[in-house]
């Protein structure tokens, strides 16, 4: 495990926005489809390595949300130089990356836990409440997933995407150790 977690490196990276058509919808307007150009992990663009070890600092991470006409959420996620042959867990969380693993928040749930409840409930921890986002890395370190959900975020959006060490457990949606984090405008 990396000492320090450093912010991605920005440079070249940045993420890009393109603008598209959104359909109107009651409450605050999804935003625009997001398509991100390769930003490193471990350098300094939002994007966090939390364990070098299990995902390597410089591992190149792309993030595309669309808000069709249909009302659903359509979220993608590549990942380049990661470990080859690796299960790699990911989800939208609730908050920004930051210098702490922690900060991102739990998983962004659509319809949020109950209070009193847990947010690994299976009502409220499972595909078509969250955004999960499962990938297997081929021989060079590359894998990507998608994800729809059959909802658009309003007022409370996602902030991240956080890769886990695990793929997730459907039983509880967790999904083992943040491995690293990039803040995406949901």
């Amino acid at each position: 495990m990396t000492s320090a977690p450093r912010l991605a490196i920005a440079a070249a990276t940045a993420i890009a926005l393109a603008a598209v058509a959104t359909p109107a919808l009651a409450g605050p307007t999804p935003s625009p489809l997001r398509v991100g150009a390769p930003t490193s992990l471990g350098g300094a663009s939002g994007a966090y390595t939390y364990d070098a070890t299990q995902l390597p600092e410089g591992a190149q991470v792309s993030v595309g949300v669309t808000y069709p006409a249909s009302g659903k959420t359509i979220v993608t996620l590549d990942v380049k130089g990661a470990l080859p042959l690796r299960d790699y867990g990911a989800h939208a969380h609730s908050a920004p990356c930051g210098a702490s693993s922690v900060d991102a928040g739990g998983h962004f749930q659509y319809n949020p836990f109950a209070i009193g409840g847990t947010s690994t409930d299976p009502v409220y921890a499972n595909p078509s409440n969250e955004v999960w986002l499962d990938l297997e890395t081929d021989a060079e370190g590359n894998g990507s997933a998608q994800s729809v959900v059959a909802w658009q975020p309003g007022a409370r959006r996602p902030m991240s995407i956080m890769i886990h060490a695990t793929h997730t457990a459907t039983a509880a949606g967790t999904a083992g150790t943040r491995l690293g984090c990039i803040s995406v405008p949901f």
